[in-house]
């Protein structure tokens, strides 16, 4: 039995790519979600030409409120998580790197 398994009892990862992954993944729903809604607003915009009517103004209002103030709420906690990830990612380069040496420095010691 080796040491790390005799002090933690488990593995430890720490993997930089899946923080760069999720952050990038992150960011391109954050566009994807962006372009959505303004497809929805242009197909409303279409759309309120042929309701002019007090009932159709309510009805496109009703849309716009309940369709794109909700989008609008998710890009912007998309957009924070991915922006999160990113400095995470900034932030813990150098644990990442004493890791990686502790990683390799363990391994080497199992041969």
């Amino acid at each position: 039995m080796g040491i790390v398994d005799t002090v933690f009892g488990v593995d430890i990862l720490l993997d930089e790519s899946a923080f760069q992954t999720a952050a990038s993944d992150f960011s391109a729903l954050s566009t994807r979600l962006q372009n959505l809604r303004a497809t929805i607003e242009n197909m409303l915009n279409t759309l309120e030409e042929g309701f002019d009517t007090p009932a159709g103004t309510k009805f496109i209002n009703s849309c716009k409120n309940n369709l794109l103030a909700p989008l609008n709420d998710q890009k912007l906690v998309i957009t924070h998580i991915s922006e999160n990830l990113a400095i995470a990612r900034q932030s813990y380069a150098s644990v990442f790197s004493e890791y990686q040496q502790v990683t390799t420095s363990i391994n080497a010691s199992r041969v």
